[in-house]
């Protein structure tokens, strides 16, 4: 919507600035024409008819003559005749006056000349001491006519100027509002029409106005979104299915599975080696449970279908539960764990859900003993370290290989046919992420992984 509004304003803006520009250009060249003109050409000849008439004398024979330091044929430049007129009417001087036009002029005759045209020819007229001097200029070079108008129409005029511009800015400035908000109201529906298609929502545009391709290209999008959508949801929607179905299937057995192995490790008429084979498939059988669960767990996490049950809990506490449940389970196997948390960690509280946290925790140590079965040191630490909270386990062992690396650090980019098993670790990563906090996975001489969350100093 924004986007829609911030286009008619900026049309608005371009057509009446384009408006202005034009009249103002056409109003400065016609100003221009008029100056240059009247400036070049307002007296046709080489000096001007007052000068002109100015510059006679009367000599001492008695005659009159022009003057001025210039000779009769300078001040006769760019004009075809002149006479100098008494009050009478009577031709006291001429130049290159024609046959037909010396004679005495009579007041009317004098009259219409001055306004008009004496024989075609345009005249200019001036008063001097002597009389009235009377240049003819060429045949066509000067266009004259006489203008008057009432008073009181000059007045209108005048005072119905600004207003009469008030009305064409605004009659331009409506115009302009309807030009734009003309063209941009099939755009409007358009503009809709994405808003609710980003938010998932089926979008049918009637293809109409000058966006019908437009519509119709996001009406086609909609639908092509829409059928993707359902395949997804359908997709989604059986595997977690299956992934219930096979861990409801399985948990039955593996039940009786873990039982009867307990109970043959426990059997005191069996030999070592027989107690070792009964103790091995217990743990095999409690890795596959952890499998499973974590499948389960990844699975909700992934789909938001795990509700998190968050409280403030001691970080210090909660760690010692996670190493000690660990080693009492047997899955340490021939690892030595270490355990150390700063003053400040050990008292710090983070906002969790306790079952998953240990999980997590749980998952990296499971990962740790997995991959060392020779065994190894492992150490659970944990420092407040630039206002945030890191937990690191780290062990002495083998290491994260490249590919594993690769995964946890870049999803999504490896061939999912030669990908690597690491379903717990990316729910580790599923977890942290689920509370906010963030996890790297790396190696310095065996596998290193920190978590880092907010937390809340005592």
């Amino acid at each position: 919507m924004k986007t829609v509004s911030r286009m008619v304003r900026r049309y608005m803006t371009a057509a009446f600035g384009i408006v202005v520009l034009i009249v103002g250009l056409n109003l400065a060249i016609f100003i221009g024409i008029v100056v240059y003109f009247g400036t070049q050409k307002q007296d046709i000849g080489a000096y001007r008819v007052g000068a002109f008439a100015e510059s006679f004398i009367e000599t001492e024979e008695g005659t009159i003559v022009p003057d001025g330091g210039y000779t009769v044929e300078e001040w006769m430049a760019g004009r075809d005749w002149a006479m100098l007129l008494d009050e009478n009417g009577n031709i006291l001087w001429s130049e290159a006056l024609p046959e037909h036009l010396n004679h005495r002029y009579t007041v009317p005759e004098i009259a219409s000349f001055s306004r008009w045209y004496l024989d075609d020819y345009p005249v200019m007229v001036y008063r001097n001491g002597f009389g009235l001097l009377v240049t003819g200029l060429p045949r066509g070079s000067l266009v004259r006519f006489d203008l008057y108008m009432d008073a009181d129409i000059i007045y209108a005029l005048l005072n119905a100027f600004l207003p009469l511009l008030l009305l064409d800015g605004i009659f331009i400035f409506l115009v302009c509002l309807w030009l734009g908000w003309r063209g941009a109201r099939p755009l409007l529906q358009v503009a809709q029409g994405i808003d609710t298609l980003a938010t998932g929502q089926p979008v049918q545009l009637p293809l109409q106005g000058l966006s019908a391709e437009l519509a119709e290209k996001l009406n086609q999008a909609s639908a092509h979104l829409q059928h993707q959508a359902a395949l997804i949801e359908r997709r989604d929607n059986a595997r977690t299915n299956w992934i219930s179905g096979v861990s409801h299937d399985i948990r039955t057995p593996l039940a009786l599975i873990l039982g009867y192995a307990e109970q043959l490790e426990h059997t005191a008429g069996l030999d070592g080696s027989q107690r070792q084979k009964a103790a091995a498939i217990r743990v095999q059988s409690q890795k596959i449970k952890a499998l499973i669960e974590d499948l389960n767990l990844t699975s909700k996490l992934q789909y938001q279908a795990q509700p998190l049950r968050q409280e403030l809990v001691q970080v210090g506490p909660l760690l010692r539960k996670c190493v000690a449940g660990f080693c009492n389970s047997g899955l340490a196997g021939e690892c030595e764990i270490e355990f150390s948390l700063t003053d400040g960690a050990e008292t710090a509280q983070v906002n969790a859900d306790i079952q998953l946290m240990e999980r997590a925790i749980e998952n990296l140590l499971n990962n740790s003993t997995r991959h060392n079965p020779a065994g190894c040191e492992i150490s659970v630490s944990g420092e407040i370290n630039g206002g945030v909270l890191c937990l690191t386990v780290r062990d002495n062992g083998t290491g994260y290989p490249d590919k594993v690396l690769c995964c946890l650090r870049h999803p999504g980019q490896q061939d999912t046919s030669n990908a690597p098993h690491i379903l717990g670790l990316h729910l580790v990563q599923q977890i942290v992420d689920a509370h906010g906090g963030s996890v790297v996975f790396d190696n310095d001489n065996g596998a290193v992984t920190t978590i880092c969350l907010r937390y809340v100093p005592i």
